[in-house]
């Protein structure tokens, strides 16, 4: 594991608003889930912040449509 890589992954996760917002263990498990995705990336230590973010907001995006399309059968969530 790259500590340096991981330390800037949980630094940028930390000023992103709704994962900041998560509880101490799921934020835990969304940047080990982002640096396990990051790291297989060609020159994962050069990736650029910019880049980070919209990794950032594609999880998030396919994570919140994925709860979406789950249905709730024979309860009401409205």
């Amino acid at each position: 594991m790259s500590k340096t890589l991981y330390k800037r992954l949980e630094d940028i996760c930390a000023r992103e608003y709704v994962v900041n917002r998560l509880s101490e263990h799921k934020f835990r498990t969304f940047v080990d889930f982002l640096y396990d995705d990051i790291r297989t990336w060609d020159r994962p230590t050069d990736v650029s912040e910019v880049d980070v973010i919209h990794r950032i907001e594609e999880h998030l995006s396919y994570m919140v449509s994925s709860r979406l399309a789950d249905a709730h059968i024979g309860t009401n969530h409205d």
